[in-house]
C-alpha cells in the first residue's frame, strides 16, 4: 500500500479539483426562468446522491454492483460536462450521435492531465460501456436529477413554448429505466423521493454566508467536491476498495446535517464553549428522527457509519473507524485493519478535503478580485490547521491560481 503522495500526485490533484470548480460556474437551464441559481456541479452531487440510493435497491435485488467503477463513473461524467458546458439536451444528443469519436477525443485533449489519475483506458472503457447496469444507474440518476431541476422551473416557465414538450420528453427517457426499482419509487414520489427533495435543499444553502464570493458554491456542490478528492487521495494511496467507496461517500454525506441545522459558521463553533456539542446533539437527532426514515431499511446501518454515528456517544464524521462486528473509533488505521474486511474511513482524511475545498472556495473568490476578511481569515485557518501532509496540495493551488 502507497502512503506518502508525491510532488507529481499534487500537481494532479491541483488540477483536478480546480476543474471540478469549473463546475460552479456553468449555470444550467440558461434559456428559462430560474427560481434560483442551477449550476452544473450542484447537478452532479445530487446525481451521485441518488445513484447511491438507486444502486443500493439493485444490490437489494441480488444485482452485483461495482461501486468503485460506478464512482469513478459519477466523476468521469462531472468531468466530461466540466468540458462540454451546459449545451441544451436536444444539441448534445444529435451532436454525440453523430461526432462522438470527435468530442470524445476534444474532451480528452482538454483533461489529458487529470485523466493520469485515473488512466486513459480505464476513462475511455466507462464511455463505450453504455450497457453495463453502473453506466445505467448513473444516466438514471442525470435524468432524476435533472426532473427535479425542471419541477423547480416549471411552474415560472408554464407559459412558454415548449415546456410541456420538455416535460413529456424527461418523463418518457426516466420511465425507459423503470427496471431499476429506485427510479421508479423516486420517480413516483415514494419515502425516497422525499431524501431527494431534502438533500435537493442543500443547493439552496451557500458556503461562506458571511461573504460575497465568486463562484457562489453551495452546501451541496461542496460535499461532492470534497467526496471526489478524497476518493481520488485514495486511489492515489492505493486504498482498498471498499475504503475508497467509504471516504468517497462519507465526504459526499459529511454535510448532510446542514439541512436541518443550515451553516454555522466556524468562528462561533470554535468561540462559543461547548456549542459544538448541542449542534451535534441536534443534528443526530434530526438524522435519526427525519432523514434516516426517508431511507429504505436495509440503508440504515451503513448510511448511520458513513455519517459518523460510531455509537450511542459518539457521532462525528471526521473520526477515523473501522467495521468489524460493530464500528469503533481508531487513532489511525494500521495495516491489519486497512483491508475491506474492516470497512476503514478515513475520517481525517475526509477533515483534510473539506479544508482543501474551503481554501479553494476562498482562494478562487480571492483571485476574481472579491475578497473580505472572512476569506482572508479562512485561508490563514486552512493554512494553519491543515495537515502537513497536505500543506504542499494547496501551496500548488495557490501558485496555479497565480499563473
Amino acid at each position: 500500500m502507497k502512503n506518502k503522495l508525491l510532488d507529481k500526485d499534487f500537481e494532479l490533484i491541483s488540477k483536478f479539483i480546480l476543474k471540478l470548480f469549473d463546475l460552479s460556474y456553468i449555470e444550467r437551464w440558461n434559456d428559462h426562468p430560474k427560481p434560483f441559481q442551477i449550476t452544473e456541479l450542484d447537478k452532479q452531487a445530487h446525481k451521485a446522491i441518488i445513484a447511491y440510493l438507486v444502486s443500493h435497491f439493485e444490490e437489494q435485488k441480488g444485482t452485483a454492483i461495482d461501486w468503485n467503477y460506478l464512482i469513478k463513473g459519477i466523476i468521469f461524467e462531472a468531468l466530461y460536462r466540466s468540458v462540454l458546458t451546459d449545451i441544451k439536451p436536444q444539441v448534445y444528443h444529435r451532436i454525440m450521435s453523430e461526432k462522438k469519436k470527435e468530442v470524445h477525443n476534444y474532451v480528452i485533449s482538454n483533461l489529458k492531465d487529470i485523466i493520469e489519475i485515473f488512466g486513459i483506458d480505464i476513462f475511455n472503457s466507462y464511455f463505450d460501456s453504455e450497457k453495463r447496469i453502473e453506466n445505467r444507474i448513473i444516466r438514471a440518476a442525470h435524468f432524476l436529477a435533472t426532473y427535479w431541476e425542471f419541477e423547480m422551473i416549471y411552474s415560472m416557465g408554464l407559459r412558454f413554448y415548449g415546456m410541456e414538450e420538455i416535460k413529456k420528453s424527461i418523463e418518457d427517457t426516466i420511465e425507459d429505466y423503470f427496471d431499476l426499482t429506485g427510479v421508479e419509487r423516486i420517480f413516483l414520489k415514494k419515502k425516497s423521493y422525499n431524501f431527494i427533495d431534502l438533500v435537493g435543499q442543500l443547493r439552496f444553502q451557500k458556503r461562506w454566508i458571511q461573504s460575497p464570493r465568486v463562484p457562489l458554491t453551495s452546501v451541496l456542490g461542496h460535499m461532492f467536491v470534497v467526496a471526489s478528492l478524497a476518493f481520488v487521495i485514495s486511489l492515489k494511496k492505493d486504498f482498498s476498495p471498499k475504503r475508497c467507496y467509504n471516504n468517497f461517500y462519507c465526504g459526499l454525506f459529511h454535510d448532510l446535517p446542514e439541512v436541518a441545522t443550515r451553516d454555522i459558521v466556524s468562528p462561533i463553533k470554535r468561540d462559543v464553549e461547548k456549542l459544538d456539542e448541542v449542534i451535534k446533539k441536534y443534528e443526530r437527532e434530526q438524522i435519526e428522527n427525519k432523514i434516516l426514515p426517508l431511507l429504505p431499511n436495509f440503508i440504515h446501518k451503513e448510511f448511520k457509519y458513513l455519517i459518523g454515528i460510531i455509537d450511542d456517544k459518539t457521532f462525528d464524521e471526521f473520526k477515523n473507524r473501522i467495521f468489524k462486528d460493530f464500528p469503533e473509533v481508531v487513532n489511525e488505521i494500521i495495516e491489519e485493519t486497512a483491508t475491506d474486511n474492516y470497512s476503514p474511513v478515513d475520517g481525517s482524511l475526509i477533515k483534510s478535503a473539506d479544508k482543501i475545498a474551503a481554501y479553494v472556495e476562498a482562494a478562487l473568490s480571492i483571485y476574481h478580485g472579491l475578497k473580505s476578511p472572512h476569506l482572508i481569515q479562512g485561508l490563514e485557518s486552512v493554512e494553519k490547521s491543515l495537515d502537513k501532509e497536505f500543506k504542499p496540495l494547496i501551496n500548488i493551488i495557490s501558485d496555479n491560481l497565480k499563473d
